[in-house]
C-alpha cells in the first residue's frame, strides 16, 4: 500500500491521520478486506452488505404506525428544516384562509440566526420544499392565493439573505424556483393586472438580490394590456426622471442599482416594441465612460446600421482620448476590415498595439496585417518599437525591476518562442533581464540542442524554486530542477560531475529539511 498527503505529517512521511481516515473509509465503502499473498484457501466470498439507506428502509418498514410517529416527532424536535416543512404541509393541508398560510410561509423562510455556508444548504433546500409545495397548491382549490404567498417566500428568503454565507451557492437558486413558482402562478391566476404590474415594478427597482431584474418578457401575458399599460407609464417616468450622463471620469455612477435596473426595464420594453431608435436612445442616455459608447455601437451594428456604430465607436475614442478603451480600437479595426479600408485598419491596430507592446499584443496586430497584406512591414516595426523600448528600459539610468516583473524583453522573448525561433530567443534571454518565470520553458527548449546551457540555466533556477517551496512547505519544483539535472548530465555521461553537483546543492540547502528528505532519494 503506497500513500501521500500534503498536510504537515504527511510531508514527513508518516502514515497520517487523513490517510487513515481514507483507508477505514474504503474498507467501509467498498467492503473489501486486504489479503496477504501468501494464503493458500482463498476466502469466502463476503455477502454484499447492506447500504446505511436499505439497512435504515428495512427496518422502518417492519414499525408500526405509532413507533413511526413517534420517531418522526422525535425528528422534528432535532430538525428546523424538517420541521418547517411539516409545519407548512400541516396548515396547507388545514388551511384554506390567507394569513394563516402567510404565517406558515413567513415561518418556513425565516432565519433565526445567522448562517455560515455550512448550515445554508439546509436552508436552501427547505426553500426548494416550499416552492415544490406552493406549487402543488396551484392544482387545487386555492390557487388564487399562490402568486401573494409566492411574493412572500420571495421576500422571506431575500431577508434572511442578509445574514447567509451563500458562498456555496444553496440559497439563491431556490429563491429563483420561488420567483418561478411566482410567474406560473400569475400566468395560471390572472391576479389584476395593474396591480401586478405595480408590485412588479418596486419589486425590479427595489430588489436588493435583483430576483425580479428581468420583467419582460417573462410576464408580458399576465399583465395584459392593461397592466402593460400601467408597467410601461412607471417605468418610464422613473427612468425620465434620471439625469443624462455626459463623458466624464467618474466611471461609478454608470453603475448605481436603480439606474441599471431602470436601463434594463426600458430596454425591455424597447425590445418588444422593435423600437431600435429607442434602444440606441436608451443606451445613449449614459455616455459616461469609453465602455458606454462601445454599447451603443455594437446595438448599431446589431442591427445592420455599420455607419452609425463606427460614428458611435470613433467619438467614444476621442471623447476619452486620454483613457482610450482597447475595445472601441477592435471595434473600429474589425469594421474597417469589412469595409475594406485596410489603411484605417492598419492604423486602428497600430495604436491598440502601442497600448499594450506585448506578444498577445504583437500577435493581434499581425493578425490585422495579415489580412491587410502588410506583414513584413508590420512586423519589422512592431519588433524595431519594442527593441526601443527594451533600450529605454534597460539603460543604465533606468531602475532595475523586480525578477518576477515582465518588461518588454520578456514580451519579446515570448515572441522568438512562439514563432520557433529558438535562436533569437536564446539570444534574447542571455541579452538582459528576463522574467524568472520564462527560465524553465526556456531551459527545456535550449536542453534540446545545448544540455551544457540548459544546466547553467536550471542551477539559476534552483534557489528561485527552493525559495518558492519555503513559501509553501513544498519542494517539489526545487527536487524537479534537481531531477532534470541528473537527467541531463547522464544523457552527457557525466554522472560524476552530477555527484559533486548533489553535494554542493546539500551543502547549500542543508536548512530545509524537507527538501533534504526529497534529495536523499536521489542516492
Amino acid at each position: 500500500m503506497s500513500y501521500e498527503c500534503d498536510c504537515p505529517v504527511g510531508a514527513d512521511g508518516i502514515f497520517c491521520k487523513h490517510a487513515v481516515a481514507v483507508a477505514f473509509s474504503w474498507l467501509e465503502n467498498a467492503g473489501e478486506e486486504v489479503f496477504h499473498i501468501d494464503e493458500l484457501a482463498p476466502a469466502k466470498p463476503r455477502k454484499k452488505r447492506k447500504t446505511y439507506e436499505e439497512l435504515i428502509r428495512e427496518y422502518v418498514t417492519g414499525l408500526s404506525e405509532e413507533a413511526l410517529r413517534e420517531l418522526l416527532l422525535d425528528a422534528v424536535e432535532r430538525d428546523i428544516t424538517l420541521r418547517d416543512k411539516l409545519l407548512f404541509a400541516a396548515r396547507a393541508a388545514s388551511a384554506d384562509d390567507l394569513p394563516s398560510m402567510k404565517a406558515a410561509v413567513h415561518q418556513a423562510t425565516r432565519a433565526s440566526h445567522p448562517l455560515d455556508w455550512r448550515e445554508a444548504g439546509a436552508y436552501g433546500d427547505g426553500l426548494m420544499s416550499l416552492a415544490g409545495m406552493l406549487r402543488q397548491r396551484l392544482a387545487g382549490p386555492h390557487a388564487a392565493q399562490v402568486v401573494e404567498l409566492a411574493e412572500v417566500a420571495i421576500a422571506g428568503a431575500e431577508k434572511s439573505l442578509e445574514q447567509i454565507d451563500d458562498s456555496g451557492g444553496d440559497v439563491m437558486p431556490a429563491i429563483m424556483e420561488l420567483a418561478a413558482v411566482h410567474l406560473e402562478a400569475c400566468r395560471q391566476t390572472r391576479p389584476d393586472p395593474s396591480k401586478l404590474a405595480e408590485r412588479l415594478f418596486r419589486f425590479q427597482t427595489e430588489g436588493v438580490w435583483d430576483t425580479f431584474y428581468d420583467v419582460l418578457p417573462a410576464y408580458a401575458q399576465a399583465l395584459e394590456e392593461r397592466g402593460m399599460q400601467r408597467y410601461r407609464t412607471l417605468v418610464t417616468s422613473a427612468w425620465d426622471r434620471l439625469p443624462d450622463l455626459a463623458p466624464s471620469k467618474e466611471f461609478r455612477r454608470s453603475f448605481e442599482p436603480l439606474r441599471m435596473r431602470l436601463d434594463r426595464a426600458m430596454e425591455a420594453l424597447a425590445e418588444g416594441d422593435g423600437d431600435v431608435d429607442a434602444l440606441v436612445r436608451i443606451r445613449s442616455k449614459d455616455l459616461s465612460s469609453p465602455y458606454r459608447f462601445l454599447l451603443v455601437a455594437e446595438l448599431c451594428v446589431l442591427h445592420k446600421r455599420f455607419d452609425e456604430g463606427l460614428n458611435w465607436a470613433e467619438r467614444g475614442l476621442s471623447e476619452f482620448s486620454s483613457n482610450v478603451d482597447q475595445r472601441l480600437l477592435t471595434f473600429c479595426i474589425q469594421e474597417y476590415l469589412r469595409r475594406g479600408e485596410f489603411a484605417k485598419a492598419d492604423a486602428f491596430a497600430w495604436q491598440r498595439f502601442e497600448l499594450h507592446p506585448s506578444a498577445e499584443g504583437f500577435a493581434a496586430l499581425m493578425d490585422v496585417a495579415s489580412a491587410t497584406s502588410h506583414q513584413e512591414e508590420t512586423r519589422t516595426r512592431a519588433l524595431g518599437y519594442l527593441w526601443e523600448r527594451v533600450r529605454i528600459e534597460e539603460a543604465p539610468t533606468k531602475a532595475k525591476r523586480s525578477s518576477w516583473q515582465a518588461g518588454t524583453r520578456t514580451e519579446l522573448l515570448k515572441i522568438a518562442l512562439s514563432e520557433r525561433e529558438y535562436v533569437t530567443a536564446w539570444e534574447t534571454f542571455c541579452g538582459g533581464p528576463v522574467a524568472t518565470h520564462m527560465w524553465a520553458q526556456m531551459a527545456v527548449i535550449r536542453a534540446k540542442t545545448h544540455p551544457h546551457d540548459a544546466i547553467a540555466l536550471y542551477h539559476r533556477l534552483l534557489p528561485i524554486a527552493a525559495d518558492n517551496g519555503t513559501q509553501k512547505a513544498r519542494y517539489d519544483e526545487a527536487f524537479r530542477v534537481v531531477k532534470t539535472i541528473g537527467s541531463l548530465r547522464a544523457k552527457l555521461k557525466e554522472d560524476a560531475l552530477f555527484v559533486e553537483e548533489l553535494k554542493t546543492i546539500r551543502e547549500t540547502f542543508r536548512a530545509k529539511r524537507n527538501f533534504m528528505k526529497l534529495l536523499a532519494s536521489l542516492e
